[in-house]
């Protein structure tokens, strides 16, 4: 999202704004910045939205049970109900979000077949504005949303919401093939194509930013995600690592799921070091100390994993438990496992001994379909064609190969 606003602003006609919603009036000391590389912010500030999130992963609002005990319930549940008479009703799904009407937009983009969209999109309608819709995973074209079925998804996101915003946007962009085909045969949409975007040159030396002190030294491998057990899926990284006892692992993996972080925690072995958080500023950095990048992102819940794109502008050879989009095998950027987890650590193995990558392909490669400039430019296009209420010719990034 913040590469594609970031390329928007350098158009000329194009003026980027980002609605985020944040948990605190101030960052730390001071106040929350209004602009940021051309790109103007517009923050909401929710200061319960902490506390409802912890009181909701562990409590089933619908039944009224409780899913997991956390001591914290003791007087979060209390607070929240002693608050609620001086909070703001929180905005309808599938209807106009009142935070976000009257602000002199042309056009709306939201990212995620969720109920945020779903809020956008109305917004749009009630506007007569042109909306997109940005898939983000996999998960946003699943077979439920082409029914009329009733669910929750593991984020606890009502089917009916993102049903909403896929059906009712005026435009829906696919990071994939797989997505636009997918779209296609599913819910007889056609949609448009906008891969993921890098700027390869940020993730090439010279550094701005020192390495964290965790990353200063060479290792083998490295894995990046979140604490889970059906989209990052860290419990497979380490059957694998257990398999590797003289192979050096290095996990930074954010939280989510406390029960998978308890297991994760008992079971890593000796070889695996776990690190909570890294800025995002270094992350070129510890790219370029490891050896390996290691996904075992589900194809079912994955859209298309910025991570590929870091570590292949980096130089650093992927093994993967999938082929995103072919990413892999038209790339060259390193080898999957054909959704095998018995094969990984053998991919491991082999591309930990292996110097075969041609960098030059790679650079070619995401130069010709990930190019941030390219996309940006075939996206300010739609926008400005949507305004007009022209027809959009669909642009591909790159060849469609």
């Amino acid at each position: 999202m913040w590469t594609l606003a970031q390329h928007l602003a350098r158009q000329p006609d194009i003026q980027p704004v980002c609605f985020l919603e944040a948990d605190r009036p101030r960052n730390g000391t001071m106040d929350w910045p209004t602009e940021v590389e051309g790109v103007k912010l517009e923050i909401s500030v929710n200061r319960f939205r902490a506390i409802r999130h912890a009181v909701g992963e562990c409590i089933d609002t619908e039944s009224k049970r409780i899913k997991r005990f956390s001591p914290h319930l003791l007087w979060q549940i209390p607070f929240l109900a002693m608050t609620r008479p001086f909070r703001s009703r929180d905005p309808i799904d599938s209807h106009p979000d009142p935070r976000l009407t009257d602000r002199s937009i042309d056009a709306w983009i939201s990212f995620g077949v969720n109920s945020s969209s779903s809020r956008v999109v109305a917004t749009a309608a009630i506007e007569q504005t042109p909306s997109f819709v940005c898939i983000r995973s996999n998960a946003g074209l699943e077979d439920g949303l082409a029914t009329d079925s009733e669910y929750r998804n593991e984020c606890g996101e009502p089917s009916s919401a993102r049903r909403y915003a896929l059906m009712r946007s005026d435009q829906v962009v696919c990071q994939s093939q797989w997505q636009l085909n997918r779209l296609r045969q599913m819910f007889h949409r056609e949609g448009l194509l906008a891969r993921n975007p890098i700027v390869r040159k940020d993730w090439q030396p010279p550094f701005t930013n020192p390495a964290p002190k965790s990353f200063r030294n060479p290792f083998d491998v490295l894995w990046i995600g979140r604490y889970d057990d059906f989209h990052k899926r860290p419990l497979l990284m380490l059957e694998a690592a257990n398999k590797l006892p003289h192979v050096s692992f290095k996990m930074i993996v954010n939280p989510f799921d406390p029960d998978i972080e308890k297991c994760v925690r008992r079971e890593a072995p000796m070889n695996v070091e776990l690190i909570d958080r890294v800025p995002f500023a270094q992350m070129p950095m510890v790219f370029a100390a490891a050896k390996l990048f290691v996904s075992t992102g589900s194809l079912e819940h994955e859209g298309f994993p910025n991570v590929l794109l870091q570590s292949a502008a980096s130089h650093t050879p992927i093994v993967a438990l999938s082929d995103h989009d072919s990413f892999l095998s038209r790339s060259g950027a390193g080898v999957d496992c054909n959704d095998s987890v018995e094969l990984l650590a053998q991919r491991i193995t082999e591309q930990l001994k292996s110097d075969a990558i041609n960098w030059e392909k790679v650079d070619d490669y995401l130069d010709q379909h990930h190019s941030a400039d390219l996309i940006a430019s075939n996206f300010a296009n739609w926008i400005r064609c949507s305004i007009a209420n022209e027809p959009i010719v669909p642009a591909t990034t790159g060849k469609n190969t």
